[in-house]
């Protein structure tokens, strides 16, 4: 062999290897070394809300697990639609998530446009139930759901009802039980559950359909009279609480809570991130603070949470549909 020779094959080995680091990784070696940095996890609603506060328990537990911090960031606003559209534009490369909930689903069909499609964002695992609770103020003439029936039949369009805000899934648990029970209630809207629950207990409104965990500490101390809770069984943080479902057979109207990330994310990243996540939803202490939430947990695969959204997406939708729910 000549030297020319020598030089010749030294030359195409270089360009071989050259080619071969700039070649692409696949998703399954971006997922061997993955995690290299900080996670980002959004959530769609504001600091010290239910689901800020779900999303930074499951950061704490998640982050020794990911063996990088999980920095949680609030992306709140329309229904956290925000935060979706924001996860819809985000890089596949996990390096930003959204703990989502329900509202992200409903935010298709009562808004005119949204920057996302729930269908085309990556399934990781579902993570637990929110259920909603009915609450009165303590002068309201019922005591259980079946008086409020009784009291709203007899006096259809008199009474009105608080939520925390158009397309809430409170607001719609309030409309699903105006149907199943056959009464009317007029809706008014606030910006969040807090104010939604200072006017019930000021006497400004009589009822309220809103998150359980702000309704419990209130009836506890009786400046309210909580009734029952959306949720087919009862919660776990209010087990003396009747369902709407004790009275109106088959009635469950809960939030699902969820883990996502952007479209075309590698399917090993999202085995990852899932088996990581099944961890944390299994320890006691997870369990223990959700309940103090008043959710429950769930875990699933990312098969079965793509099911779960697209059965959503059909039942609220109807329901937003039947209500004639719209948002500019």
């Amino acid at each position: 062999m000549s030297i020319e020779d020598i030089k010749l094959g030294r030359r195409l080995a270089l360009s071989a290897l050259a080619l071969g680091l700039a070649a692409p990784r696949s998703g399954f070696a971006q997922a061997g070394a993955y995690p290299s940095r900080a996670i980002k996890l959004m959530v769609g609603y504001p600091p010290g809300g239910g689901a800020d506060i779900l999303a930074r328990i499951v950061a704490n537990k998640l982050s020794p697990l990911m063996g990088q911090p999980v920095v949680v960031e609030n992306r709140s606003g329309a229904g956290s639609t925000i935060a979706a559209a924001s996860l819809a534009s985000a890089p596949a490369d996990g390096y930003t998530l959204l703990l989502a909930e329900s509202g992200i689903l409903v935010g298709t069909a009562i808004y005119d446009k949204v920057a996302y499609d729930p269908t085309t964002l990556t399934p990781i695992a579902a993570l637990g139930d929110l259920p909603y609770s009915l609450v009165v103020n303590p002068a309201f003439p019922a005591k259980t759901t079946r008086e409020l029936i009784d009291v709203l039949k007899a006096n259809p369009g008199k009474y009105s009802y608080a939520s925390p805000g158009v397309g809430n899934i409170a607001h719609l648990s309030a409309e699903m039980f105006q149907k199943a029970a056959g009464v009317q209630i007029v809706h008014v809207p606030y910006k969040g559950g807090t104010p939604a629950l200072a006017d019930l207990v000021s006497g400004q409104i009589p009822i309220c359909f809103v998150s359980l965990p702000p309704a419990l500490a209130l009836a506890r101390s009786g400046k309210l009279r909580l009734l029952a809770v959306t949720s087919a069984k009862r919660s776990p943080a209010a087990p003396d609480t009747p369902t709407i479902s004790e009275t109106l057979p088959g009635f469950n109207s809960v939030a699902s809570i969820f883990m996502l990330a952007p479209p075309g994310t590698p399917a090993a990243i999202v085995d990852r991130v899932n088996a990581a996540l099944r961890e944390v939803m299994a320890m006691p202490d997870v369990t223990a603070d959700f309940v103090a939430q008043g959710a429950t947990v769930e875990t699933s695969s990312p098969q079965q949470l793509s099911a779960l959204i697209r059965q959503e997406l059909a039942s609220w939708n109807s329901i937003v549909k039947s209500a004639n729910i719209r948002m500019e």
